[in-house]
């Protein structure tokens, strides 16, 4: 019997390339039903969507003078509920023109372990759903990854409310989230932008972990594929752990009969050189700690598009009617003072300016997470547009 020249390719294959990765269409069908025509993940990612029954109201809309389409939720997990060493997690989303979608994480899905590469030679230095052996660079095989790309069709609406993201003890992660909108899009019918990035410290421990990176990317692409960058926020947090190993050129160990000595050559000829190290007997320095004290929690929020036009003015005005030091009139004649709103809070301190291009762009710091939950939660709910466009189910991580 005469063999085929070419083997005959399965029609089940999947359709991904590699564990971690999901990819995600959403489509609108006439007359106005939203329907994911793409949908497919592997693990260690789950992708869970869910059409909910809320019904934005035409007359609330600022989306466009046509009903809007009901929005579609889509929960970001991974089995396990946690990013491990050598995770890597890649998320594509398409939001086609006039479709709405809220995007969230469940709780403790957002957590990072703590690395612990095995470099010794005696097994294999496996990633998590990988067959393929880790990088020799430690740097690259023992740090979790993240990343999302979206792109936001004309009069296409996306709310990114995620959960915090919780790094634990000795834990290395970057994160890269990119956002295209439409660049040939005018007035209302822009692409429409909400993002929240939040990083906090976890029980027991105070911002212990090795590395934390995590970049927003807002671009503009036209109908010839011509991108610009129109945003751009960056948060590194790094321990500074590995600087002090990279200046180590050499080192001797002498030994006697009882007594073992070790010294090591830095290569750095003024000790002022060194990095600042704590006395004996004390623990050793926490740089990110020192430099987020005192904050428990960080936090950005990026707004654009007439869809939350309302809510990055809402932001602005609040922020503008904050206490200015040195503003207060002391003397005996002075008025009252009113009671402090919900956004002056002690233990939350924040900022908020329109930056190129028409976004708002919110960084806030505070105690705890229930603090900048209470607080943030509560200004987008007194705004009242994010529940009137989406529900308030898109709220349930605030």
């Amino acid at each position: 019997m005469r063999q085929p020249a070419m083997p005959i390719p399965s029609p089940f294959q999947s359709s991904i390339a590699k564990p971690g990765q999901g990819k995600v269409v959403l489509s609108l069908l006439p007359p106005n039903n939203p329907t994911l025509t793409t949908l497919t993940y592997k693990y260690p990612l789950k992708l869970v969507p869910r059409t909910g029954g809320f019904v934005p109201s035409p007359d609330s809309s600022a989306l466009s003078d046509t009903c809007p389409s009901n929005p579609v939720h889509l929960y970001l997990l991974t089995y396990g509920g946690g990013l491990l060493p050598g995770d890597h997690i890649e998320v594509s989303i398409t939001l086609e023109p006039r479709t709405r979608m809220v995007v969230t994480t469940p709780q403790g899905s957002t957590k990072i372990f703590k690395t612990t590469p095995n470099n010794s030679g005696t097994a294999p230095n496996v990633i998590k759903g990988h067959r393929d052996q880790m990088p020799a660079n430690d740097h690259l095989s023992d740090m979790s990854q993240q990343s999302l790309d979206v792109k936001i069709g004309r009069q296409a609406a996306l709310c990114y409310l995620p959960d915090p993201s919780v790094p634990f003890q000795h834990s290395r992660y970057a994160q890269v989230q990119t956002f295209t909108v439409d660049a040939t899009a005018k007035g209302t019918e822009r692409s429409s932008v909400c993002v929240l990035r939040l990083g906090r410290t976890s029980r027991g421990e105070d911002w212990n972990f090795q590395f934390w990176r995590g970049r927003n990317e807002v671009w503009a692409e036209d109908d010839k594929g011509k991108r610009r960058l129109l945003l751009r926020d960056s948060v590194i947090l790094d321990d500074e752990s590995g600087d002090l190993e990279d200046t180590m050129s050499d080192e001797d160990e002498i030994e006697n009969e009882n007594t073992s000595y070790s010294t090591t050559h830095t290569g750095l000829e003024n000790p002022v050189d060194l990095p600042p190290q704590a006395p004996a007997g004390l623990t050793p320095l926490n740089i990110i700690a020192e430099r987020t004290r005192p904050h428990g929690v960080v936090g950005t929020l990026i707004l654009s598009g007439p869809v939350f036009e309302a809510l990055g003015s809402f932001m602005l005005k609040q922020f503008q009617s904050q206490p200015r030091i040195g503003s207060r009139n002391w003397s005996d004649h002075a008025p009252s003072v009113p009671e402090p709103s919900l956004s002056y809070k002690g233990d939350v301190t924040w900022t908020a300016a329109r930056v190129r291009a028409g976004f708002v762009l919110v960084k806030f710091g505070a105690k705890d997470f229930e603090t900048a939950k209470q607080w943030l939660g509560g200004l987008i709910r007194e705004e009242g547009s994010v529940i009137r466009e989406f529900g308030e189910e898109a709220l349930c991580c605030l």
